[in-house]
């Protein structure tokens, strides 16, 4: 059952709210928009965590398309970069952990896909 956020309350104001607020209804130009936004500062964090630059490129993109499949759930209460910075870490991580072998060292990135 899906939310009418067109009346739901929102508690912290984004700088991109209209961008959100048209992600929330579906509209490209909004999500492009808001990957142009934050495309910089999630693949950073994705890279901080990689330490693999195709690989952050891959995590980072499956992020967006992660958040903007499941926008619905942004509540507000936090900044939307907050929120979409909680998806790509915890993409990382998840991504770091699979390429981890059994005796604890990490693996090798295969370009830019995990092995």
């Amino acid at each position: 059952m899906k939310t009418d956020f067109y009346h739901s309350e929102i508690t912290c104001r984004d700088p991109h709210q209209d961008l959100i607020t048209g992600c929330i209804r579906g509209d490209h130009r909004s999500q492009l928009g808001i990957y142009k936004a934050y495309y910089k500062p999630m693949y950073n964090t994705s890279l901080r965590i990689l330490k693999d630059s195709g690989e952050a490129e891959l995590i980072m993109q499956e992020s967006f398309l992660f958040a903007f499949e499941n926008i619905e759930t942004f509540r507000g209460t936090t900044s939307f970069i907050e929120w979409l910075r909680s998806i790509v870490v915890k993409r990382s991580n998840e991504a770091l952990r699979e390429n981890v072998d059994e005796n604890g060292r990490g693996g090798e990135w295969e370009r830019g896909r995990r092995r």
